[in-house]
């Protein structure tokens, strides 16, 4: 879904209007005329005007020419088309359409199914040659199916001679409740592609990754799953850096970011790697007056001693005490100090923090306007030489974390930056020789000035269990290998001291894996310590033809509906404690309350439950078999609206059994039917009657897609 987000600001923000004339002299210039390119629009997207502002801009960048088109309306919403004015294909499409609906999780009308059958016959009319040649991607499934996203989103990422290129794709999504396509977008590149001839063995790419990247025994930090709780620290095996292998050299490319190694646990989000909420002026004040905490003065102080250059024309512009209330490491409140300077038309800028109760400095940032003027120029400082203006400094400041610490190779140039102007050095803590990635110090140098341009210390207090009872290395590489493949597939290579040269396509071996081995139970886990199961789709035998099926199935693919076997058995009464955990799963997303130690574990759900007032201690009854009239209650419950309910004398029910009906359970009835969410049958609610669990779907299904 991010990526989807990220594409659609960068073509609000690329295509910008221009002035008529450069539309005229455009028209000059291509092959599509703006007149064809809103022809193409509107026939291929059944684009109708009526109602809608017109406007238009033109653009060129790096050899591709392209007509943005744009169809505005305070009633109807926009449409914004972008054609190739040399080809005539549609490269980009977002359709908003207002709604007056309050926005809500909810379960959509429409299954994933039948949202992707509708993505891909638009692009088999919209890109049909680029469609032939790309292969739907398995999208992780926390964000294939986002509770809070209004849409299906499908990527398909080309394949050539049977072998992916992930970075040439085509984005497609389609609204959940109408099946209509909102967005598409493609990156899609056409670089000669290296043939798979010659090439190294997959058995030679794991020989050379084992012998050169490989497996490393590490620390990882687990956060508390509850306040009472305290981070804690395992020891696991992980891939010191993931980066591809040449497929023609067995050379290990260094790929910006490919080159990063992955930092366990909590990686560079530590002890400071957030914003935190600001005290009011009286807590702050109160604060201050403590001696537990260091003065703002003090603070200061202890900045300008430790920052790498002078503070002396400054004027400090913002002092904030923050309380770090960041939950996986609990740690002290902070300093928080901005300074500004103008000087030659040109603004400078300095942000620092410090531990308020140690006084430790936690990290500053300094702005360089001056690095325009690098642009075409060669670095003055070698890596070499710049490592060590960072190793003099960090003995300077911190010389006793620094000592236990050890370089990791990410000195390349940053990835977000066009040019190599700047140089990032991490130092990650080294604790009897095991690292322990969350532990890191990060610097940033300009390598033409050989100026530290940012510095950031992610620590946390930690205890570290010794290396004993684990198991060694070979066999931590047989787990890898039964449960990773080292997979081909084609990367854009970029020479980042070239910027204008465009990026080589390479053939490259990678490892899939990105979890990690237990050192002691050989297990492989999640960042969090979870075990991580192998995802074999289930699909229910017995629902085929059922009345419910449908229903079913999108429960089951939102996870509402636990698929652990091949059967639902949806004649069968619902038990309470199913029941239960359907709706609480139903209502909120997992990450909204404590996760269940397993599937068996109903009373994180039941406890959910009774803290929202759906059900009572009392009522709880695990095993019972709900009946129709007490899951009309809990979802009444679950509305909030409970209480209503409980009003006597006030409902009126015309279901020919109404005498059936608990006299307290009349008003839940009434609101239930009322909302159709159960509606009886042939005028009977046949209250005492079981709930069944197809009939347990279908109201779940009815309720979620309640307009409230």
């Amino acid at each position: 879904m991010r990526k989807f987000v990220s594409l659609a600001i960068a073509f609000v923000f690329f295509f910008t209007l221009v002035m008529p004339s450069t539309l005229a002299q455009a028209q000059a210039d291509t092959k599509i005329s703006l007149k064809e390119a809103i022809e193409i629009a509107k026939s291929k997207l059944g684009i109708t005007d009526s109602g809608y502002d017109f406007s238009s801009s033109y653009n060129e960048y790096d050899k591709n020419k392209s007509w943005t088109l744009y169809w505005n309306s305070n009633t109807k919403g926009n449409i914004s088309v972008s054609i190739d004015a040399d080809t005539g294909e549609i490269t980009y499409y977002y359709m908003w359409i207002p709604t007056s609906e309050p926005y809500q999780p909810r379960i959509p009308k429409y299954t994933r199914d039948e949202a992707r059958k509708v993505a891909i016959e638009f692009l088999q009319r919209i890109a049909p040659e680029k469609f032939k040649q790309a292969k739907e991607t398995d999208t992780p499934y926390a964000y294939q199916y986002d509770y809070y996203d209004s849409n299906y989103n499908f990527s398909f990422q080309r394949i050539v001679d049977g072998i992916p290129f992930p970075s040439s794709s085509l984005y497609v999504s389609v609204d959940k409740n109408t099946l209509k396509v909102t967005s598409y977008s493609q990156s899609w590149y056409n670089y000669p592609v290296p043939k798979p001839e010659g090439i190294i063995s997959q058995e030679e790419a794991m020989k050379i990754f084992k012998e050169k990247i490989g497996l490393t025994l590490q620390y990882n930090l687990i956060p508390p799953q509850s306040e009472k709780d305290t981070p804690k620290v395992i020891l696991v095996y992980n891939i010191y850096r993931n980066a591809p292998i040449d497929a023609f050299t067995g050379e290990i490319k260094k790929f910006g970011s490919y080159y990063y190694p992955m930092n366990g646990g909590m990686g560079t989000q530590g002890k400071y790697g957030r914003e935190y909420p600001s005290l009011s002026p009286e807590e702050q004040k109160e604060v201050e007056a403590t001696e537990k905490y260091i003065s703002k003065d003090k603070a200061i102080e202890i900045v300008k001693n430790s920052l790498p250059f002078s503070l002396d024309d400054y004027k400090l512009t913002s002092a904030n005490l923050y309380a770090n209330y960041y939950y996986p490491v609990r740690s002290n409140p902070t300093w928080n100090f901005s300074w500004n300077l103008t000087k030659d038309n040109k603004y400078y800028y300095v942000s620092a923090s410090v531990d308020a109760v140690t006084g430790e400095f936690i990290n500053f940032y300094r702005s360089d306007p001056d690095v325009e003027k690098m642009e075409g120029k060669e670095p003055k400082y070698t890596e070499k030489e710049m490592k060590k203006i960072v190793e003099d400094y960090l003995k300077k400041i911190i010389p006793d974390k620094f000592k236990n610490t050890i370089s990791q190779e990410t000195a390349v140039p940053e990835p977000s930056m066009p040019y190599n102007y700047y140089y990032n050095f991490v130092y990650t803590q080294s604790v009897n020789g095991i690292l322990a990635p969350f532990n890191s110090i990060s610097v940033s140098v300009n390598s033409y000035t050989g100026e530290i341009i940012s510095y950031n210390l992610f620590w946390a207090d930690a205890k570290f269990p010794p290396a004993e009872n684990i198991i060694n290395l070979d066999d931590a590489y047989k787990i890898l290998f039964d449960n990773a493949k080292m997979e081909l597939m084609y990367v854009l290579d970029y020479d980042y001291k070239s910027p204008e040269t465009p990026p080589k396509v390479k053939l490259v071996y990678q490892l899939n894996f990105y979890n990690y081995i237990d050192a002691k139970t050989g297990q492989i886990i999640d960042s969090m310590g979870k075990p991580v199961a192998k995802e074999e789709k289930t699909i229910f035998t017995d629902i085929e033809g059922n009345w419910a099926e449908k229903d079913i199935k999108l429960l089951a693919e939102y996870g509402i509906i636990d698929v652990k076997e091949d059967k639902y058995y949806p004649d069968k009464e619902i038990l309470q404690k199913d029941f239960i955990k359907m709706l609480i799963k139903a209502i909120q997303p997992p990450y909204y309350y404590p996760m269940p130690k397993s599937s068996e574990d109903f009373d994180t759900y039941y406890n959910v439950a009774i803290s929202k007032k759906i059900i009572s201690e009392k009522e709880k009854n695990p095993d019972s078999i709900v009946t129709r009239e007490q899951a009309a209650k809990m979802l009444v419950k679950s509305l909030g609206v409970g209480y209503i309910a409980d009003i006597p004398g006030i409902f009126t029910i015309n279901f020919k059994d109404k005498d059936k009906i608990s006299q307290d359970m009349v008003g839940y009835v009434a609101i239930i039917s009322g909302l159709k969410i159960m509606n009886g049958s042939d005028g009977y609610f046949e209250p005492q009657q079981p709930l069944t669990r197809a009939q347990a779907a279908t109201v779940i299904i009815r309720f979620l897609q309640l307009n409230r």
